[in-house]
């Protein structure tokens, strides 16, 4: 086909996706932005119960859809927190701050996030990458990688 023409859909099983291990959240990432021209990634990411995400952070360049598919992510913000069930959708736009969690210490989470621009999942296979065999980061390590792409900490002021 030409590159002006038709393209193939394409049908990512769960088995075949990418399956990363960051701390005791797993990341399957289906959608790399390869086939999207990197405009949109997509991966589901599984938290076990009493587990949290990242540190509190925003994002300078790209905005993030959860989609919560299995139980209850607590999403905290500077003004609370908001808890999300399967079926609702937390939107996070560019310079929102924000971190999010497992909400129940007794039942798994899990949900299906994008982020536009794609190439936002090498954050994902870095820190998988670096945290390798339980290996724990340090606080600067982590905000080292964060900066790499464009994730800072709610500290770090939003506009030059």
């Amino acid at each position: 086909m030409s590159s002006h023409g038709p393209v193939p859909v394409k049908l990512t099983k769960k088995e075949a996706a990418e399956t990363l291990k960051v701390g005791p959240l797993t990341i399957r990432v289906y959608e790399d932005g390869t086939l999207t021209q990197d405009r949109v990634s997509g991966v589901l990411i599984e938290i076990p119960a009493g587990k949290s995400g990242p540190p509190m952070h925003w994002h300078r360049f790209h905005d993030e859809l959860f989609l919560v598919t299995k139980g209850t992510m607590r999403f905290d913000t500077p003004d609370g927190h908001v808890d999300a069930s399967a079926g609702d959708l937390m939107t996070v736009p560019p310079r929102a701050i924000h971190t999010f969690k497992n909400a129940s210490e007794t039942e798994d989470c899990e949900c299906y996030m994008t982020a536009t621009p794609a190439h936002y999942v090498d954050y994902f296979r870095m820190l998988a990458k670096a945290t390798e065999g339980d290996k724990k980061l340090a606080p600067e390590q982590t905000q080292h990688l964060m900066a790499l792409f464009g994730t800072f900490p709610p500290d770090v002021e939003s506009e030059p």
